[in-house]
């Protein structure tokens, strides 16, 4: 564009705004805020702000970085509004922040360039890598330029990484720019050198060949930067390390057992983030393909430094003493004390391990939540991550753990000196999980000992001796229920949790209501009932005394609770009396936009779908709400997608609203009706509020639909469904053939709801449907990157197909047969299983030349089904009279010879079962 040249007085102006909205006075603060909207209509002010972060020199750096920020947040909303002229003076004009003497302003010029980047890339912006490459390189320019030009290229990397591996006019830049770094890492400033490192680290990571023929340059540099002064260089040595044991195993082996003395030896480093990394690497070790025998030949060394590492450091025990002082229970939680809560999408059929589960809200049981809950701390650190390894490792290497690492936390399990005492206890339930089988001599001891600890004068040891219970109570539960030498433990084990969790410090009570829903989950039935009404008088007791976090920690134990022993309090009034009203008057306390409503409207799910019809009596107002906010939160979507301007809601409302709703449907089935109902107009019914969230954006929200779609086929087909049926199955239909990776679990409920559909519906109804599932549910169902659930799903609907439309499904038995045997086969006996089958036995009865028993592919799935009906063990009766009259038409179409022949080809049990069972 032509030269631009600021208004001196409009300048100024600017300047003045900026400056006001940085003001610690809130009036101030407001005015210019107020300002700064009428400024942004002009068409200048892009340029401005430019001109205030480039030339601004003899303003405050804050000033400038303001204005970046500015500068950077406007072009990612409105940068197709802009001129070609101002995007090309901005491109032109942004480098030379990075010249500026001042920090600040050149690492906002960084941002401002990795976020044009991102949006232009090397296409539309040419000259910039090499430029900073040039001015990295040290050939131009200053010290202080050299850094910002190097912090640019390392945010590049971090954000645009694969955009540098892509050919432009037959050349990809890192082919260019990974020998730079490589030769940068030699710089005399430790700035520059480990940004380099950094930069390569990333390039790594996208497993360019560019970088791997360099790879051996890198590590001989590398080798040579270990023992560098400067600490940054050090972390991204051991980063580097990691990078390369995770892309390049093969390259690290011949340096490895160097290279793992080293990461040891760094974990001991004065500066943290250095022992982290090098933590990092041991932990990513622990979890790699590289050869056993190198790993525990190092188990002798690295186990003393891990447990070490377990320790709080002196920082750590001050703050914490300090802390503790403080927070009792009687201190209100700051938002900033509580982690973020994420409602999840309801996981309506979960099959695991080839397992069918029931239609539950899956756990998240991920091992990162586990470390979180060590300390109740959010922050990954040292301790953290060198429990985590000692976790992996005991895994892994359970007997050469258990021996390294008991003696050593014998003694000093006993130490006077709590953090040390801590750390021990913190170290027997790190091992729990892989060394179970291998302590098992020493938990009639350690348990006792541990139950003991949980009347420690410090409050942290009493906290991680509930979470290392917590990790031991599958073998406490497990004892209990097979009356094994150690059954007794259970009871006082349990009962000491439950008064721990009235501690009048918080961590404490996290940490034993956490353990306390670990025994729950671990225990049968049966052996809870001792403690149904005596967990509930604690209940009251909890939800009296604890703050908003732990009572996210209290709502999650009570729906476990809820799942777990649900027939024992459905028909008790009494347990029912103690157990809503504490949750009542929770909700009560709520308002319909606070996010502390999510864990307990998940909570109020479970509660609603265990006490069944006992629920009725909350039902009415619990539902009244739930459809309120639902209704609310969809039409406020529904503003936002029309007027950018109206801000979106939390999706979790929708997603939480969904799954309560469902939960009363599950508990009050059929007469979930008349509730229903009674709140549906013509303008807003769910029916339609749920098709609405067919087609949300947001996967958990389509999740939690397609589960409620499930349940409304189990149990409300006809009054809520059937009149809207065209409308969901195209929806059905594009979620299945849309499917991503992360929509996997809204596509697994889809395909789970056509299923429990195709049941209740008439042979005439569903036949229209037919055809167009079968060509998407075919292609999933012989893929190989859907995931196992979604498999096991799939085949289990298609064979539901079958048990009124089996006429229908008669062309398409070819095709599918092997693969649905291959996944029915191990499937747990339940009803899903057994309407599948049923509906399989009909197909081929009705369609009996479907398969040619003389044809080479017809005969290979009859041998696979025959296979599958001897792996089932107990089928109905009504399923086994289809069964031996199928087995006997296939023993009539073979002859007798054939069919000897074919069953000689199976493993020999399935003879004899076929002739014990079936006759055949």
């Amino acid at each position: 564009m032509p030269t631009w040249t600021p208004n001196a007085q409009a300048l100024d102006q600017i300047v003045l705004i900026l400056a006001g909205t940085l003001s610690s006075d809130t009036n101030v603060r407001l005015q210019a805020t107020n300002a700064l909207e009428k400024a942004r209509q002009e068409t200048d002010f892009d340029n401005y702000l430019l001109h205030i972060l480039i030339n601004g020199q003899s303003l405050e750096s804050q000033v400038r970085a303001s204005a970046g920020l500015m500068l950077k947040n406007d072009l990612i909303k409105n940068l197709q509004s802009k001129s070609e002229d101002l995007k090309s003076h901005i491109l032109q004009e942004i480098p030379k922040g990075l010249l500026d003497s001042q920090n600040l302003v050149r690492n906002i010029t960084g941002n401002v360039i990795t976020t044009l980047f991102s949006i232009f890339g090397v296409r539309q912006w040419p000259n910039i890598l090499p430029n900073l490459m040039e001015l990295a390189s040290g050939a131009a320019g200053t010290a202080e330029s050299q850094e910002g030009a190097m912090s640019a290229l390392l945010k590049i990397c971090e954000d645009s990484a694969r955009l540098l591996d892509r050919e432009y006019n037959g050349e990809r830049p890192v082919n260019f720019m990974v020998p730079q770094f490589i030769e940068l890492t030699g710089s005399p400033n430790p700035k520059v050198k480990a940004s380099a490192i950094g930069c390569i680290n990333q390039i790594l990571t996208i497993k360019s060949q560019s970088m791997f023929i360099h790879l051996d340059d890198f590590m001989a540099r590398l080798f040579g930067l270990a023992t560098d002064e400067d600490s940054n260089v050090r972390t991204k040595v051991c980063t580097a390390f990691a990078s390369i044991l995770e892309e390049r195993p093969d390259k690290l082996m011949p340096h490895l057992d160097g290279v793992i003395n080293y990461c040891i030896h760094s974990m001991g480093d004065s500066n943290e983030e250095v022992a982290l990394e090098a933590c990092e690497f041991l932990l990513n070790l622990a979890t790699s393909d590289m050869p056993e025998t190198i790993v525990k030949s190092k188990i002798p060394i690295l186990i003393p430094v891990l447990l070490e590492k377990m320790v709080y450091s002196e920082m750590n025990v001050f703050l914490i003493e300090n802390s503790d002082e403080q927070e009792n229970e009687n201190v209100e939680d700051k938002d900033d004390d509580i982690k973020p809560q994420m409602a999840k999408g309801k996981e309506a059929h979960k099959l695991a391990s080839k397992n069918t589960t029931n239609n539950e809200q899956e756990e998240d049981s991920d091992d990162s939540d586990d470390e979180d809950d060590i300390d109740g701390s959010m922050e990954w650190n040292l301790r953290k991550c060198s429990a985590a390894t000692m976790d992996i490792l005991a895994t892994n290497y359970p007997y050469e753990v258990l021996e390294v690492s008991l003696p050593i936390i014998r003694e000093r399990i006993v130490s006077p000196q709590w953090p040390i005492r801590e750390a021990s206890i913190l170290a027997l339930g790190a091992i729990a999980e892989g060394c179970l089988d291998q302590a098992s001599a020493e938990l009639p001891s350690l348990i006792p000992f541990l139950v003991e600890r949980l009347k420690d004068s410090e409050t942290r040891v009493r906290q991680i001796t509930c979470w290392t219970l917590g990790r031991y109570s599958s073998w406490v539960c497990s004892e209990a229920l097979s009356g094994g030498s150690c059954a007794n433990y259970f009871a006082p084990t349990f009962q000491s949790i439950m008064e721990c969790a009235l501690d009048t410090k918080k961590v404490v009570q996290e940490s034993a209501c956490s353990s306390l829903a670990d025994f729950i989950d671990s225990a049968q039935p049966e052996l809870l009932t001792e403690f149904v009404e005596p967990l509930l008088r604690h209940f009251q007791a909890y939800f009296k005394k604890y703050q908003r976090k732990n009572l996210i920690i209290l709502y999650d134990t009570v729906q476990t609770f809820a799942e777990k022993v649900g027939d024992q309090l459905c028909y008790k009034p009494d347990y029912i009396e103690i157990l809503l009203p504490p949750l009542i008057e929770k909700w009560q306390q709520l308002t319909d936009n606070d996010k502390d409503l999510w864990p307990l409207l998940e909570c109020m799910s479970s509660v609603a779908a265990a006490l069944g019809e006992s629920f009725a009596p909350y039902a009415v107002p619990v539902y009244e709400r739930a459809f309120r906010i639902l209704a609310m939160s969809i039409e406020q979507a529904r503003l936002s997608n029309d007027n950018p301007g109206f801000e979106a809601p939390e999706k979790d409302f929708i997603v939480t609203s969904l799954d309560l709703i469902d939960g009363l449907v599950q508990g009050l089935k059929q007469h979930s009706a008349q509730l229903i109902q009674q709140f549906d107009t013509n303008e807003v019914s769910l029916m339609k509020l749920v098709i609405y969230c067919f087609d949300d954006p947001t996967d958990d929200v389509r999740q939690s639909a397609y589960a409620l779609l499930g349940d409304f086929a189990i149990f409300l087909m006809e009054p809520l469904v059937v009149p809207h049926l065209h409308q969901v199955m195209v929806c059905i239909g594009n979620e299945v053939t849309n499917r991503t990776f992360r929509s996997s679990a809204a596509c697994n409920n889809a395909v789970w709801a056509l299923g429990e559909m195709c049941l209740r519906l008439s042979a005439d109804i569903f036949k229209q449907y037919i055809a167009n599932f079968m060509n998407v549910l075919i292609p999933l169902l012989l893929s190989t990157d859907v995931e196992q659930t979604i498999l096991d799903n799939t085949s289990i609907t298609i064979g539901r197909m079958g048990v009124h439309n089996a006429a229908d499904m008669g062309p398409y038995v070819p095709q599918v047969l092997v693969t649905w045997c291959s996944f029915m086969k191990y499937l747990e006996e339940n009803d899903e299983k057994e309407t599948s089958f049923e509906g399989m036995c009909n197909i081929i009865t009705t369609n009996p030349t479907s398969l040619n028993p003389h044809d080479v592919s017809g005969r290979m799935a009859i041998k696979h089904f025959i296979d599958c009906i001897a792996y089932y063990e107990a089928p109905s009766n009504r399923l086994g009279s289809k069964l031996h009259l199928l087995l006997s038409g296939f023993k009539s179409g073979l002859g007798d010879a054939e069919w000897n022949a074919l069953l000689s080809e199976l493993d020999p049990f399935v003879g004899e079962i076929l002739k014990m069972k079936y006759g055949v």
